[in-house]
């Protein structure tokens, strides 16, 4: 985690890089440890939004917080 790279982002003393995606691009990135932000949706067409991910540990359960953002329940 470069804590101090985003501090110095966002206080404007470090650009911060561009990634030109063109519509239907396929974008990987680790978004917890990447600073990020995602236009917002414009238009008729529903964004899609794909999460992988995995746990090492067995009996590893998501939390209440990321049930309630994956699944929209408990």
């Amino acid at each position: 985690m470069n804590h101090d790279g985003v501090a110095e982002v966002l206080a404007g003393n470090r650009e911060s890089k561009t990634l030109q995606a063109g519509a239907g691009a396929l974008v990987m990135f680790r978004g917890r440890n990447a600073m990020h932000r995602v236009p917002p949706v414009v238009g008729d067409i529903t964004r899609m939004l794909v999460v992988l991910a995995y746990n090492s540990t067995p009996g590893m359960a998501l939390s209440e917080s990321a049930r309630m953002t994956f699944y929209g329940r408990l």
